[in-house]
C-alpha cells in the first residue's frame, strides 16, 4: 500500500494509491461502514496520516479490506460514490498532484556521511556511530514539485537517500526489534548549498542549518510504501539522474549503519513519533566533494530523477526563487 496526500481542485485528500487513479481513503472508509456496519467503529479512523498510524496494523489490513470492497464492487458496474455522493476515487488525468507524504510538525533526522562509497570520496574513514542532524518542515516539497534555488549559496547539489517513516512512538527501542516500529518507506532528495554548508573550505566545521535548512531544499515521496511491501529495506538499487544522466549509483547496502541501527541509537534519548521521518544518506558520487566541477552544481532547469527499487521514482524540476520586491521610494 502507498500512502500520501494529494490535492485535487483546490482541495487536499489523504489516501492510498490505487492502480488506476488515487482514493481518498476518509470518504471511502465512510461509505464501507455506512455499508459494512460494525458495531463501535469509527469511520473518520482515516482522516490523515496520524490517524491512520495510531491503528498500526490493522489501518493497513481494513484499508486493504476497503480496497478489496471498492474493486468488487466495480466489477458489477459501481460507481464508486458515498451515501453522500462524495467521490472518493480519483484519476490521474483530473488533475491530480502529489503533496510531501510528511505530516506537519514531524521531526526530521538526516544521516551525515554514512554510506562507505561517501565516506571514501571525502578522504575519510567509515563513521564510529552515527552522526545526525535535523532538518524543519519549512523545507519539504513533493513529488514534482520545484527546488528553489536561493541566490545566497553558489554550489548547490543533491543527494538521493532512503526515508524511513516512523509508524507507532517509541523509546530505547533495541536493535532487533526497530523496524516493528517502522511505517514504512520513501524516496528522499536532500539539496544543500556546499558553500554555505563548508564556509571556510572543505573538510571544516559544517554549518548544517545554512547549508542544509533553507525552505524548499528537501523533497519526499511520491508516497509512503507500507512495509509489508519493503518488509527489508537491505540491498535496494539506488539511481540519481540529473537531467537522464547518472550521478549516483548504488544499493543501501553500501549504509554504514542500517535502519535498525540508527533507530535504536537515537530512540536512546529522543522519543520516535509516528509520521517522523529518518533519512538515511547520501551514497558517494556527490558533486559537492568536486568544486571545481561547476557542470555538475545544480542550476534553474535542471530536472532531478531519483529511484529506490520496490519503492518509487521521486522527480522535481529546479527553478529559481523569486527575488524578493525591491522596496519602495521614499516620497
Amino acid at each position: 500500500m502507498r500512502l500520501g496526500y494529494f490535492i485535487l481542485e483546490g482541495d487536499r485528500h489523504f489516501g492510498a494509491r490505487a492502480p488506476d487513479g488515487f482514493l481518498d481513503l476518509d470518504i471511502a472508509c465512510r461509505d464501507y461502514f455506512a455499508t459494512n456496519p460494525v458495531k463501535g467503529a469509527d469511520p473518520s479512523r482515516f482522516r490523515d496520516l496520524k490517524t491512520f498510524l495510531a491503528g498500526g496494523a490493522d489501518s493497513v489490513k481494513l484499508a486493504n479490506t476497503i480496497q478489496e470492497y471498492i474493486d468488487r464492487r466495480r466489477k458489477g458496474g459501481w460507481t464508486p460514490r458515498a451515501a453522500t455522493g462524495a467521490r472518493f476515487l480519483f484519476r490521474p488525468e483530473e488533475g491530480v498532484r502529489y503533496l510531501t507524504p510528511i505530516l506537519p510538525g514531524a521531526k526530521i533526522f538526516c544521516l551525515a556521511s554514512n554510506s562507505y562509497s561517501h565516506a571514501k570520496e571525502q578522504g575519510k574513514a567509515p563513521p564510529k556511530r552515527p552522526f545526525i542532524f535535523a532538518r524543519f518542515t519549512n523545507c519539504l516539497v513533493g513529488h514534482e514539485q520545484p527546488f528553489l534555488l536561493n541566490p545566497a549559496g553558489s554550489q548547490p547539489d543533491v543527494e538521493l537517500e532512503l526515508g524511513v517513516v516512523i509508524g507507532a512512538t517509541t523509546r530505547n527501542v533495541p536493535k532487533e526489534r526497530a523496524l516493528d516500529h517502522v511505517a514504512g518507506f520513501t524516496v528522499v532528495h536532500d539539496l544543500g548549498y556546499r558553500d554555505l554548508q563548508y564556509p571556510d573550505g572543505p573538510g571544516t566545521t559544517p554549518d548544517w542549518m545554512m547549508g542544509k535548512g533553507f525552505d524548499s531544499t528537501l523533497s519526499v515521496g511520491p508516497m509512503i510504501v507500507a512495509r509489508d511491501e519493503v518488509p527489508d529495506p537491505k540491498g535496494l538499487r539506488m539511481t540519481l539522474k540529473v537531467n537522464g544522466q547518472v550521478r549516483q549509483e548504488g544499493t543501501t547496502s553500501d549504509y554504514v549503519f542500517g535502519v535498525e541501527e540508527v533507530i535504536a541509537h537515537l530512540s536512546r534519548g529522543v522519543t520516535l513519533e509516528a509520521g517522523d521521518l529518518i533519512s538515511m544518506g547520501s551514497l558517494g558520487g556527490t558533486p559537492g566533494f568536486e568544486f571545481g566541477k561547476p557542470e555538475r552544481i545544480l542550476k534553474v532547469g535542471d530536472v532531478v530523477e531519483g529511484t529506490l527499487e520496490r519503492i518509487d521514482t521521486l522527480r522535481n524540476p529546479v527553478k529559481g526563487e523569486t527575488p524578493a520586491p525591491a522596496p519602495a521610494a521614499a516620497p
